[in-house]
């Protein structure tokens, strides 16, 4: 096992383990207590009003949330802490995206999260992953491409426009993607990357590329960030974007 650090000019993001499972500091009790009762709660997903107010949730790292529709989201079933490395997030009943508006990419380049998966183990459908392309993302007209896994093993490929979706790539397995198994409690790290070229976008998981796109089929110029959908339990250990020739 060995540390690394992204080397990404102007990166701001912590220091990742790759390899064996994440072995983080002991999460809050809140933490454990919110994602054991999630499993046992059914909701639909739920959205954050398009205009941050005053009262509105902070969240550390400088992250911005949204949730999708509708309009009236609890954001306060959702736990977003931050941890030695990176931020570790329990979605409740929420669908959400996370995104910093610094954090944006054009041209030619790369973005890569990376990801730490901790369940519910076994086959459970819901996914979490990367998004580009980001636009408008505190109002009505919000657009962005959003790349997935599940912990049953398939990877998704979407885009929103508005409060419409639609499917580039419907749920197709991979085995790239790592998973936890039922009755599992340990972790497993999965890593998203998403490169875009002049011609091609091209989307990794862990290494192995499992779908591409012509580049004008994609709108990749825009924010990113991550996107965990509901009853999901994932730490998010760094997002890095780097410019490519």
């Amino acid at each position: 096992m060995c540390w690394k650090v992204p080397v990404v000019p102007q990166s701001r993001l912590s220091i990742i383990r790759s390899g064996d499972p994440l072995d983080l500091d002991p999460l809050p009790e809140n933490i454990m207590l919110r994602f054991s009762l999630v499993l046992a709660v059914s909701a639909l997903p739920m959205v954050l009003p398009a205009q941050q107010t005053a009262g509105a949730p902070k969240y550390p790292g400088g992250w911005i949330v949204r949730a999708d529709e509708p309009p009236k989201a609890e954001l306060s079933k959702l736990t977003f802490d931050a941890m030695s490395r990176g931020w570790h997030v329990t979605t409740g009943p929420l669908h959400i995206i996370a995104y910093r508006p610094e954090d944006t990419a054009a041209g030619n380049f790369t973005a890569t999260l990376d990801t730490y998966f901790f369940g519910p183990p076994g086959q459970y459908p819901e996914g979490y992953g990367i998004f580009i392309g980001g636009k408008d993302l505190a109002g009505p007209n919000q657009s962005y491409v959003y790349f997935m896994a599940a912990n049953d093993g398939r990877f998704l490929l979407k885009k929103r426009t508005g409060s419409s979706t639609a499917t580039i790539i419907d749920w197709k397995p991979s085995a790239a993607i790592k998973k936890v198994p039922a009755g599992d409690k340990n972790n497993v790290e999965n890593v998203f990357k998403v490169e875009a070229r002049s011609d091609s976008v091209r989307f990794f998981v862990n290494g192995v590329a499992v779908a591409s796109q012509p580049r004008s089929a994609i709108a990749a110029d825009g924010v990113v960030g991550f996107r965990i959908n509901h009853s999901l339990s994932v730490h998010v250990a760094g997002l890095t974007v780097a410019k490519i020739k």
